[in-house]
């Protein structure tokens, strides 16, 4: 159980960083964004999984860094696939004229 607490801890951090710290606007609205949120950590949890059962031979600390690493270098993409199923978009802002 415990090996849930590092990628659970960094989904939260990471996601603050890429939504609110990049330069991407968020479009579409409402509460559907929140959703969007757990949509893309339920996805988050699910490659953490996938990634860990392929490392395992790694051994037990070195499997849960890898898919730990591996689902963060994966959260954009995680991101916009989470939004996207609930109609919300992300995208890289217009340009200022």
């Amino acid at each position: 159980m415990v090996e849930w607490l590092a990628p659970v801890c960094f989904f939260w951090i990471l996601t603050s960083i890429y939504l609110g710290g990049t330069a991407i606007e968020i479009r579409g609205g409402g509460p559907r964004q929140l959703f969007a949120v757990f949509v893309t950590f339920a996805l988050y949890l699910v490659t953490f999984f996938l990634i860990r059962m392929v490392a395992r031979g790694l051994g037990p600390v070195a499997s849960v860094v890898a898919a730990t690493v591996g689902a963060a270098f994966l959260l954009p993409i995680l991101a916009r696939i989470g939004f996207r199923v609930l109609g919300v978009r992300l995208s890289r802002p217009a340009a200022a004229h």
